[in-house]
This record gives C-alpha cells, structure tokens and sequence, in this order.
C-alpha cells in the first residue's frame, strides 16, 4: 500500500477583510526548497571567496607595481651614481698622474740615483749614439698640454718640487732666467739633440757640465708665467721642433 503523502499547511490572515489565504506544500517539496538554498548558499559563498581571492590578488599587484616604480627610480639613482663614479675616477686618474702615480712611461727615481747622481739604468743603451737619444720622459706626471703650432713642447704636471731627470747622456748648454719660463735649462745631447727644461724650482746643475741619463738635473716648480707646477720639456732634433712623446719607451 503506497504511503500517504504529507503536507503542511500554511495559513495566511491579512488585517484587512479580504479572506484568509492557506496553500499547502509537501514536504517533499520543502526538502527540495532547502537543497536549492543549502546550493544557492554555498554558490553564494563560492563567489565571495573567489572575489576576496580576485581583489587580494589585485592588491599585491598593485603593490608589487609600486615596488617596481620604486625600483626603476633606483636604478635610475645607481645609473646617474655609476656616470658620477666614473667621472670621479677619471679626476683620480688625473690626480694621481699628477703626483706621479701615471699610466705613462716613467724615469728613473731618487731612489735609483747615487749620490754623485750619475747612475743609469741596467738596460740603459751603451752604443754612443743611443747614449745622446733623449728617450725617457724626464720627470712622472700627467701630459697636461701637449706640442702644437703655439707650444713648442709638452707641458708635465707634476708635484712641487719632483725630481728632473736627464733623459740622456749631454752637456749643460745654458741655465738662465726666462720671463716666460723662469728657471730655464738647456741640455746639448751630442750633435743631433737638445732638449729644454722650462719652469724649474731649482736647477743643480751649472753650464758647461756634463750630465748621465738618469742624473738629478733639476726640481719641478712653478716659476715665470706658470699657473701652476709643472715641467715644460722640448726636444730639438737637427734643429727642429719633435714631439717628445715619441721618444718616450715604456719601462
């Protein structure tokens, strides 16, 4: 025998006159009702944390653009630092030739001079002719002005009072006093070269004696029209005007 379906009845009195409203529902059906909404709430649910997920996400994106930005501005920092360091490194570059400490071909040292200031290197050429070639620069320092049609030599920046060397076997031709290069010496190096040293602090030695390549001939200084200390050196071969650098062998 099937069962009896059972309902429940649902009874609805309004204040105003009108009749009263009474429907009936099965239970079947009321359990049909509470799935739907048990399901509507957990879709209802789903939704929510699929949103809350959706703006999370949103939020770090967010701040990881702003992190981003922030780094870009950094790099752009570090960037603008690197240029500075480079340029502060080539200002320490120039310094440091200036005080000697140069990338260019350097001279003998005191250290390397006797006390009679006749020592030459070991690898010194012997041949007379190589003895007269001017082929050392004669103090360290940084080129700062070199040969051109209005300067007739190369300018050495240099430390006040820097060792000259003789950058070759000579005789001293002159030591005089120059309005524009102040202390000023000329050494004869056989028939074919003659070199000038302009600016000196001091000069040690006198005309007519003869010098060693790598004797102490002078001190850097600052005197005539000088804006500061340095050494101007000029080579003359046969006569004529020669860039000195070209003479110059790396040690």
């Amino acid at each position: 025998m099937r069962k009896k379906e059972r309902f429940l009845s649902i009874l609805v009195v309004p204040h105003h006159k009108e009749g009263q409203i009474n429907f009936h529902i099965s239970y079947r059906t009321l359990r049909w009702l509470a799935a739907a909404g048990l399901l509507l709430m957990l879709i209802i649910a789903g939704l929510v944390v699929n949103y809350g997920r959706i703006f999370w996400r949103a939020g770090q994106y967010e701040l990881m653009l702003r992190r981003h930005q922030q780094m870009e501005a950094e790099f752009h920092k570090l960037q603008g630092l690197k240029h500075e360091l480079a340029r502060l490194q080539q200002q320490e570059e120039k310094v440091r030739q200036m005080l000697g400490v140069a990338s260019q071909p350097e001279t003998l040292t005191l250290a390397q001079v006797s006390g009679s200031g006749n020592n030459e290197s070991p690898d010194t050429p012997v041949s007379n002719q190589d003895r007269f070639l001017p082929c050392f620069m004669p103090t360290k320092g940084w080129i700062s002005s070199g040969l051109s049609s209005e300067h007739q030599g190369v300018d050495i920046a240099a430390r006040q009072g820097q060792p000259v060397m003789a950058p070759a076997d000579g005789i001293v031709a002159s030591v005089e006093w120059d309005n524009y290069f102040g202390n000023k010496l000329t050494i004869k190096h056989g028939d074919r070269y003659l070199t000038v040293y302009g600016h000196c602090h001091r000069i040690l030695v006198q005309p007519q004696q003869a010098v060693r390549r790598g004797q102490l001939i002078a001190l850097v200084g600052s005197s005539g029209q000088s804006t500061g200390p340095h050494l101007h050196y000029e080579i003359h071969q046969d006569g004529k005007i020669v860039d000195p650098s070209s003479y110059w062998i790396a040690r």
